[in-house]
């Protein structure tokens, strides 16, 4: 299975939830054995009413690290466009600190038209998204790492900037990037990431994509296993069948692709089928399978519960 242990983990989208269902989840998750736990990072729901309640990702990601002890814990993924990322970098440490060192810092170029275009935030096209990133990653490890930290670039400029106190996580904590762009974003990835995420890919895609990072990896000479790789995806589970079958009708995409294509990009499934799709993410070179939890439509604790205790095992 390459050089990273298996993990397990699940993200739970602080939109269209009370902060009571939200601080239960959390604390049924890491009860549960979960490897690690994320919110999303979106000013409006990213599905559903854009009007419905939604609540800021890295504010309740504080509270995840004051309300668990023991789980990994992070937003998939930090917006570069919401964020000068040397307000990123302290807001980062500091979750590092009131966590005791169990933040994953997981950041991605932005994508979201319509919360940009509400708000007045400037959404640029892609490739300036992706050298904007690029040059908030340099400013961030480098506020981490370097007493005085100077940095001249297009968007972002350090002038002998002190940053106190570090991470607790030496050298930095591990950064994490979101996105499957093959000539923009995947080549980020290789250059400086510590973990990958995708979603909403098959099979035989997701394969494609890790091969081309792999790629990536070696015209800079590293080695592409370096990097885990994880996978953010809705589960469907029951011990009933039939019950799946119900289940999969609420999915929101459901009206743009059919509920066959949904299957080849998620869990779902009883017991013994879920299984199989989660070797069969493992067998591409998938080592970190995240839950993603978002409504409308599902945010079931009964299938996590059914997950952590028939599934999990199995790998573990």
């Amino acid at each position: 299975m390459g050089r990273h242990p298996i993990r397990f983990g699940v993200q739970t989208a602080p939109q269209q939830i009370s902060w009571a269902e939200l601080r239960e989840t959390w604390q049924e998750v890491e009860a549960l054995g979960f490897d690690t736990l994320w919110v999303n990072d979106h000013l409006l729901p990213s599905v559903g009413p854009s009007d419905a309640p939604n609540l800021e990702g890295w504010t309740v990601l504080s509270a995840i690290a004051a309300l668990t002890t023991r789980v990994r814990i992070g937003v998939m993924v930090t917006s570069n466009t919401f964020r000068n990322p040397v307000i990123l970098a302290k807001m980062a440490t500091t979750v590092d600190h009131i966590s005791g060192g169990r933040l994953i810092l997981g950041i991605g170029s932005g994508y979201f038209a319509q919360e940009h275009e509400v708000y007045g935030i400037p959404l640029h096209k892609p490739g300036r998204r992706a050298r904007q990133l690029e040059e908030a990653l340099q400013v961030i490890r480098k506020l981490w790492t370097e007493e005085e930290a100077s940095f001249t670039g297009t968007y972002y400029r350090l002038a002998n900037a002190p940053f106190a106190p570090k991470p607790l996580q030496k050298p930095h904590p591990p950064i994490m990037i979101a996105g499957t762009g093959e000539k923009l974003i995947l080549p980020l990835v290789a250059k400086y990431a510590d973990m990958w995420n995708a979603g909403g890919l098959g099979i035989e895609a997701l394969a494609r994509k890790i091969a081309i990072l792999e790629e990536h990896c070696a015209r800079i000479g590293r080695n592409g296993s370096d990097i885990e790789k994880t996978y953010l995806t809705p589960l469907y589970l029951r011990s009933n069948p039939a019950e799946v079958e119900r289940l999969l009708t609420q999915i929101p995409q459901v009206q743009t692709l059919s509920i066959e294509q949904m299957r080849a990009m998620i869990l779902a499934g009883d017991v013994a089928a879920v299984q199989r799709q989660v070797q069969a993410y493992l067998d591409v070179g998938i080592t970190h399978i995240i839950i993603a939890l978002r409504r409308p439509g599902f945010y079931d604790r009964e299938g996590l519960r059914l997950f952590a205790r028939e599934v999990m095992p199995a790998f573990g």
